[in-house]
């Protein structure tokens, strides 16, 4: 007889991360649950506050202008 063979281990529950102040794009994605395409979109038309640190880098955010930019979206949707 083999005691616990059938016991499955239990996952550890991950606890979500804070937010960095610098964000990468899947950062920024999963901080405004939006996908890629339309964090891109909302880039090229100049929608949302974003930086590259080189020409031709890679697409940053900072946090705190992300919550402003969500804070005034929703400011526009209540009037």
């Amino acid at each position: 007889m083999k005691p616990f063979s059938n016991v499955q281990p239990q996952r550890a529950f991950r606890t979500p991360a804070v937010s960095p102040e610098i964000m990468s794009v899947s950062q920024a994605c999963t901080f405004l649950a939006i996908h890629r395409n339309t964090l891109y979109k909302l880039i090229s038309e100049g929608e949302i506050p974003a930086f590259r640190l080189s020409k031709g880098g890679r697409w940053k955010f900072r946090r705190t202008d992300l919550e402003d930019w969500l804070n005034d979206r929703k400011a526009r949707s209540v009037r």
